[in-house]
Parts: structure tokens; C-alpha cells; sequence
């Protein structure tokens, strides 16, 4: 009895699937490698070079991705953006590991194969909060709960051990012989393979390339001029420092006639705040009015309603929102160093540079010499204005001198004004209409 004749389709199917791996390693072979550096603070700005890097990457049919990583950390958005990003890509992707602590772990866990260099290490993952003058202290729970979820995901993702990745950033996680309780796990290079959160050790760049089967024909990808103003302008210190002078230079001129050099400085630091906001992509129209509404309340508190009161507090409101908006996790020390530059910058202002020659000609002084308390004036007092008022200044009422402020607006010099209400020192006035 003749045997059947074997199907032929299981040869077939066998001999697609070895044609198609060729082809894969053909294409790692002979297709150029990317490479992309992730170094210094992770930023939302790098978030933007890496999408774009990736995506050109893609675009030009690359073989495979490299990701220099050599970073301290930064910001914890920003990381999660990357990560998301080198997930979603349907690249090989390596990520090749000088240094990668905090936010750099993350991305490191997100590729597909990672090696790390001679004295190379990876962890220290605990998100912190950092304030001018203070030393950083451990995130809220919520916030080291949620990182931890993220980086258990990433892990899964990518058949890294899980509770290594948790320990990372997670102090509470215990890994006896590696991290005692109360300290984020830290990894060196010959640690990080043995336990598998690492493929293998390299040498080199070009042996890592080896190792990863990827091509050794090589383009280096680096930030254009757009991203790196951006990191340099989205920098907390660099952005307060911006939010602080265009403040306090529109503050000054108020202080002057008309509008002149320090309005226009004032404004043009506030550009380059914004500015560096809309390149990174942090911000847009929205965070834009919400700010200069703030600020547009805060003078209608200051020319049209004496004292401090529901405007003042909604402008404070608007500008602290729209600082929210734009730095997010940042914002904090953002406006902190902000705040600080700003009453240093007062300081200096009102304290010493009213004593220069320069700071005479553009600050408004009074020559008058003697003046009157609000005790020694009546509601309903008759005088006129002996500078401009804005809204504060100084009249004349008989032979008293008395300084004053107008209830509603500007008031120019030589206003015949009269009193609407004295509250201890401070004396109330008002146009009087002929």
C-alpha cells in the first residue's frame, strides 16, 4: 500500500518564514543606524527632538535606533513622552547606557535591547521635588505610585524583571543584597545584566552595534537650533529669571511717563518666556491670554480700585495658572525662583539705584519736601494734583502737601482733585468735574 504523499505547505510556511528573517537581518545589515543622544536634563524640548528624531527615522527607513544615554534625570512628563514614543515605534531600538538615572532609566527600560557601558549604572529613580534654597525632598505618594505603575508597564512591555524596575524608583521595595528599605535601587553595569534588566555588557559603541546585530553605517542625529533654544529658555531658572524681569521692568514703567526703553524690554522678556514655551510645546494661545489677563487685572487694581481686592486676586490667579499650564510638575520652582528675582530686583530698585543720576531720570520724584498726614485733611477738601497719580502721587490742599491716591485711573499733574475718603494715611481722591 502506497505511504501519502506529505502536504508540501509546512515546508512552505517554514521556508516564508526563514526568507522573511533574512530579510530582517539584511535590513539590519545594510540599512543605516541611528543614533540619537539623550544627554544632560531631560526637558520637554528633548521630548520634542527625540518624536521628531524618531520619526525621521522611520520616514527613512532605518535598520535600527540607538539611544545615547548619559543623563542625571529631569523631568518626569518628559520621560514618560520619550518612553510612550519609543514604545510606539516600530523600529529596533537599543538603547546604549553611559549613565541613566531617574527619568533616563525609563527611557533605557523602554528599548528593545539595552547595553551598558564600562562603569555605566542605572536606577535612582525616585521623583523629587527641588525648591530654591531647600533640599530636594521625595515626591508625594500619588506621584511615586503612579511612576511606579509606569515603570512596571514599561518592564512587562519589554520582559524586563519587574520587581527591579519597581525598586528603582520606589524606596519601599526591598531587594535583599541589592537595595536596603528607604533607598531607590541602583544598578552597575555587571549587576544590571546579571539580573537581566540589561542584554549584555559593550565596550564600545561600535561593539554594542555588533552585538545588536545592527549596522555599523551610522547617523547621528543631533538637536536643531529650534529645540536647543527651547531647552535653554524652559529651563526652571532661566524661565523665572524671564518671568521675573518682564514683570518687574512693566512694574517700572509705570513709573514713568509715556512708554518707552523699559516696557519695551519688559515685553520683549516676556516673549522670549513664552518663546521658549511654544517651541518646546508646553504652551499656546491659551496659556498666552490666560497670563496677560492676569496681568491686566492686576493694573486694573492698581488704577482703578484702590487697595488689594477681588482683581488683584484673580490676576495673581491667572498668571500662577498660566505658569501651571506651561511647566506643569516645574511650575513650583519655576515661580519660586521667579518670586525671589523679583523682590531682590524690587529691592534693589527702591532701595538703591533711586540714588543714581540714571535711576532719577526715570523714576518719578517728588521735589516736595514736606508733607501732610491724612489727619490734617477732610473729606470733601478741595486740591490739586503736584504729579501725576498712578494711581498714587502727591496734591496740594491750601498749603498742605499730602500724598494721596486717585480711586479710578491715571490722573495727570495738575488735576483738581477732591477727597472722597481718608483711611488713617491713606487719603482717597477723585477728578473734580467743573
Amino acid at each position: 500500500m502506497p505511504h501519502p504523499t506529505p502536504s508540501p505547505k509546512p515546508y512552505r510556511i517554514r521556508t516564508v518564514k526563514r526568507l522573511l528573517a533574512l530579510c530582517f537581518l539584511l535590513s539590519l545589515a545594510l540599512g543605516k543606524t541611528y543614533l540619537i543622544p539623550i544627554q544632560g536634563e531631560i526637558d520637554p524640548a528633548l521630548a520634542v527632538f527625540v518624536d521628531q528624531a524618531l520619526t525621521r527615522a522611520e520616514r527613512e527607513g532605518a535598520s535600527g535606533v540607538v539611544l545615547l544615554i548619559d543623563t542625571p534625570g529631569g523631568r518626569v512628563d518628559a520621560a514618560i513622552r520619550i518612553s510612550d514614543r519609543i514604545l510606539q515605534t516600530p523600529l529596533p531600538t537599543l538603547a546604549v547606557v553611559q549613565n541613566a538615572f531617574s527619568a533616563g532609566a525609563l527611557i533605557a527600560l523602554s528599548c528593545r535591547q539595552m547595553a551598558m557601558l564600562p562603569g555605566s549604572e542605572i536606577g535612582a529613580a525616585l521623583p523629587v521635588v527641588a525648591l530654591p534654597l531647600q533640599q530636594p525632598q521625595a515626591a508625594d505618594q500619588k506621584i511615586i505610585s503612579a511612576l511606579k505603575g509606569k515603570f512596571r508597564a514599561v518592564a512587562e512591555a519589554r520582559g524586563r524583571p519587574v520587581e527591579l524596575a519597581e525598586a528603582m524608583m520606589d524606596p519601599q521595595v526591598e531587594i535583599p543584597g541589592l537595595s536596603a528599605k528607604g533607598e531607590p535601587l541602583t544598578l552597575s553595569a555587571d549587576k544590571a545584566v546579571e539580573l537581566k534588566v540589561a542584554d549584555f555588557k559593550a565596550g564600545s559603541l561600535s561593539e554594542a552595534l555588533r552585538q545588536a546585530g545592527y549596522s555599523l553605517e551610522t547617523e547621528r542625529l543631533e538637536p536643531g537650533p529650534r529645540v536647543q533654544v527651547a531647552r535653554f529658555l524652559t529651563s526652571s531658572t532661566v524661565a523665572g529669571l524671564l518671568l521675573a524681569l518682564g514683570l518687574l521692568l512693566l512694574l517700572l514703567e509705570l513709573f514713568t511717563p509715556g512708554f518707552g526703553v523699559m516696557g519695551t524690554l519688559g515685553l520683549a522678556f516676556l516673549a522670549l518666556y513664552f518663546a521658549g514655551g511654544w517651541l518646546a510645546g508646553l504652551s499656546g494661545a491659551f496659556e498666552l491670554v490666560l497670563f496677560f489677563l492676569g496681568v491686566a487685572l492686576l493694573l486694573a487694581e492698581a488704577f482703578l480700585f484702590p487697595g488689594f481686592g477681588i482683581a488683584g486676586a484673580l490676576g495673581v490667579g491667572s498668571i500662577l495658572a498660566s505658569v501651571y499650564f506651561t511647566f506643569g510638575e516645574n511650575a513650583l520652582m519655576v515661580i519660586a525662583i521667579a518670586v525671589i528675582a523679583l523682590g531682590l530686583g524690587l529691592l534693589v530698585v527702591f532701595r538703591f539705584l533711586p540714588r543714581t543720576r540714571p535711576a532719577r531720570a526715570l523714576v518719578l520724584e517728588s521735589t516736595i519736601s514736606e508733607h501732610a498726614t491724612g489727619d490734617e485733611v477732610e473729606v470733601g477738601a478741595i486740591g490739586v494734583a503736584l504729579t501725576d497719580l498712578r494711581p498714587g502721587g502727591v496734591a496740594r490742599f491750601g498749603n498742605k502737601r499730602i500724598d494721596v491716591v486717585a480711586n479710578r485711573g491715571f490722573l495727570p499733574k495738575g488735576t483738581t482733585l477732591r477727597v472722597v475718603e481718608v483711611r488713617g494715611p491713606t487719603v482717597v481722591v477723585e477728578a473734580l468735574e467743573e
